[in-house]
């Protein structure tokens, strides 16, 4: 890799932002937009997977989504765009009531797959757009 700059920078991890499992940022700022990496429904103090359904499941990905939103100075509300994975598409139905309990009309641009995953029903990662305070 050359040591040109790059246009963005990564986020500084606050408490409650569970530290990345591999190689990657959970969050990243490129001018307005922060791009949040797939978080899990993982308790960020203890690493231990928060519920055993689709609800509980996505309401933990999503307060972790929320912290990592909060380190940039955002909100839920600033999202524009979600990426959502399930280990089950059957699960959708159960998905969508509890992300409509999360995030409020208008509701960002979503894209929900089936995947594999790893020991957990629901990943998802976010795009916010987050303007700086004045």
């Amino acid at each position: 890799m050359t040591d040109r700059a790059r246009g963005w920078t990564p986020l500084t991890a606050a408490p409650g932002v569970a530290p990345p499992a591999g190689a990657y940022s959970p969050g990243i700022r490129a001018g307005d937009l922060v791009f949040v990496s797939g978080q899990v429904p993982r308790d960020p103090r203890t690493g231990a997977i928060v519920g055993t359904d689709v609800p509980a499941q996505t309401r933990q990905v999503f307060a972790n989504v929320r912290a990592v939103l909060e380190s940039a100075g955002g909100s839920l509300d600033d999202v524009v765009a979600v990426t959502v994975y399930l280990a089950d598409i059957k699960d959708w139905d159960a998905f969508n009531d509890a992300y409509r309990q999360i995030f409020r009309a208008p509701y960002p641009t979503r894209t929900t797959v089936g995947a594999h995953l790893h020991g957990f029903l629901v990943e998802a990662s976010a795009v916010a757009l987050i303007r700086p305070r004045e």
